[in-house]
């Protein structure tokens, strides 16, 4: 078996690509379901910066073409379910296997792949996926009612292991490491950073955070520290507007008011989860008439995006997508430079112990197929034995009691009990009998990693007759 990452993010994929491979939580059960049916059970991690699909596959040395590459096949899952032509998508993937996955995961949940290094809302979206993957959504029809219920996820074993030691990694990195200081960095962060630059002193500004979500709540903390004085929520739910602008000290702004609230501000920054764009450029052309030619800075940091490109074309309109700050996130990086060297070395420890356990499990396994092979052949042989002394003890009993006297007298008032006591000694004996045996086959085994000697003994006693795998799966 082998742990496998396929994935694209920030660095090595355009927004516009990005975008279009996003799963979005309602989509992400029958997507699950998808890569089980199609590949292997694993784990779909996506977010703003990135799509990665981790999974744990069968993929012996020497694939061959009636047994296709499990990477194939897994860049050929992502095609078809994003609708993303293979041709247009590889050329922006990235792929690890083994310990360069193990690494590259740890990495992802510590934020040292993020776009913003050291941020913490990975690690959230981390948790997220594997939740979503260990608890498996199903549909459910009871009459006339249809709904949802939960049952047994995709993730178990080694790969629910490995995600389990990637949130304490995550969480001991941010501890231990104190990326930034204690500060909670963001893409919300550097949006805000961005609008101070371009606007200069926000506290006579009127600022719109559009989405009342982690990100919305992010970009309004980071406003209401920069000083904005005058912040506005507006979100789908009035409700959670309502509660993110009590938060804030802010004002909550019904959905339906868009239009006019965008005609009373002076930046926006957009941070919501749909699917399509909630500004278009018909509609923020009629804004920009009804603004006497003040100009208006939108900050979009959605994935897929809220806002339509071409809105970006309109005077007086300046346009920001997440993209965009890419620049800003580089000078905000450049100091963490000890932070992150203690970072990385904390990972790559992490990645160290993980992998001891991953490679123990081949030796674990060739010990357990030895003893299992050797107890069998034991308890055989005292079965056959104790099986052939009843009978012949039985028909002694019989043929020499015809005359009176048997052949063995010691059978005479229990020859049942006397057998039994028998194959009691007998287990006993032939049982420590097998134990020394295996004594020095056992540390031969575990005093060195190498997959020769399991090889050697798997070889030796005919333990994998059918040439499957073994170990860690």
């Amino acid at each position: 078996m082998t742990l496998l990452v396929l994935g694209l993010n920030h660095r090595t994929a355009p927004l516009e690509l990005r975008e279009r491979l996003t799963v979005d939580p309602e989509r992400l059960p029958a997507a699950l379901d998808a890569l089980a049916a199609r590949v292997a059970p694993g784990v779909i991690l996506s977010t703003c910066n990135r799509l990665e699909v981790y999974t744990l596959v069968n993929a012996p040395p020497g694939d061959t073409p009636a047994d296709p590459d499990p990477l194939g096949r897994l860049q050929e899952f992502v095609a078809d379910y994003s609708g993303v032509p293979l041709t247009e998508l590889l050329p922006y993937c990235y792929h690890y296997r083994e310990g360069d996955c193990v690494q590259h995961l740890f990495r992802v949940a510590s934020g040292l792949d993020s776009m913003v290094v050291g941020e913490w809302e990975i690690l959230g979206q981390v948790r997220a996926a594997f939740s979503a993957a260990s608890m498996r959504e199903t549909g459910r029809e009871t009459g006339r009612e249809t709904g949802r219920e939960t049952g047994p996820g995709y993730v178990r074993g080694p790969l629910s292991r490995l995600f389990h030691q990637a949130l304490r990694v995550g969480r001991r990195v941010h501890h231990d490491a104190n990326i930034g200081g204690g500060r909670r960095r963001s893409v919300s962060q550097v949006g805000v950073r961005l609008a101070h630059r371009l606007l200069g002193d926000l506290s006579h500004r009127q600022v719109l955070i559009i989405g009342a979500g982690n990100a919305g709540q992010l970009a309004g903390r980071a406003l209401a520290a920069a000083g904005a004085g005058n912040l506005v929520v507006t979100n789908r739910t009035y409700g959670r507007a309502e509660e993110l602008s009590g938060e804030l000290g802010a004002v909550a702004a019904p959905f339906e008011q868009l239009s006019q609230t965008l005609v009373d501000s002076d930046a926006v920054i957009s941070t919501t989860a749909s699917p399509d764009y909630l500004l278009r450029r018909p509609e923020v052309q009629e804004v920009m008439a009804r603004r006497g030619g003040r100009p208006l800075l939108l900050i979009d940091i959605a994935v897929p995006r809220d806002i339509e490109p071409a809105v970006g074309s309109l005077e007086g309109v300046s346009l920001r997508d997440i993209d965009d700050l890419r620049v800003a996130p580089d000078a905000a990086n450049a100091d963490l430079e000890p932070e992150t060297v203690r970072a990385e070395e904390l990972v790559a420890a992490e990645t160290a112990t993980f992998m001891d356990w991953w490679e123990s499990l081949d030796t674990i396994s060739a010990i357990a197929s030895l003893r299992e092979y050797a107890e069998n052949l034991r308890q055989t042989e005292v079965n056959r034995t104790v099986n052939r002394l009843r009978r012949q003890w039985a028909g002694d009993a019989d043929k020499d009691g015809l005359g009176g006297v048997p052949a063995h007298p010691e059978l005479a008032q229990g020859p049942d009990l006397d057998i039994d006591a028998l194959a009691a000694h007998l287990d006993a004996m032939t049982s420590a009998l097998v134990k020394k045996l295996l004594h020095h086959p056992t540390v031969f085994l575990r005093e060195a990693k190498d997959p020769t000697r399991q090889q050697l003994i798997m070889e030796l006693f005919n333990l994998d007759k059918d040439g499957g795998p073994h170990g860690r799966s």
